[in-house]
């Protein structure tokens, strides 16, 4: 998920097989059983969201792959994290806010799911 103020764009999903990469140096980094997810906000104003899981995520979560659901999150984490294309909220809460749910944790879905 790449949120930006100028110019966004819509979350993106693509199947990975082998084994979960790296995060980057200097990102936020939280594992759990079956999801790992990195934030890095860059020095442009762009705040990165990354998000690795599995088959047992997706079955926890089905809302980690429904197009609506991501939509509606990066509108709302969008709107949320920018005020004249500055990001308002110091990184660790940006981090915070773009955590996604461990699979012992209830869904949350956006929309009508």
């Amino acid at each position: 998920m790449v949120l930006r103020a100028v110019d966004p764009v819509g979350p993106a999903i693509e199947a990975h097989r082998g084994p979960w990469p790296e995060p980057p140096e200097g990102a936020m980094v939280r594992r759990e059983a079956h999801l790992l997810q990195w934030v890095i906000v860059r020095d442009d104003g762009v705040v990165e969201g990354h998000y690795v899981f599995d088959e047992r995520y997706v079955a926890a979560h089905p809302e980690s792959v429904d197009a609506q659901h991501l939509s509606l999150l990066h509108a709302l984490l969008s709107f949320k994290l920018f005020d004249d294309g500055e990001v308002l909220v110091p990184p660790a809460q940006v981090a915070g806010s773009l955590r996604w749910p461990g699979t012992d944790e209830r869904r949350k879905p956006l929309g009508g799911g």
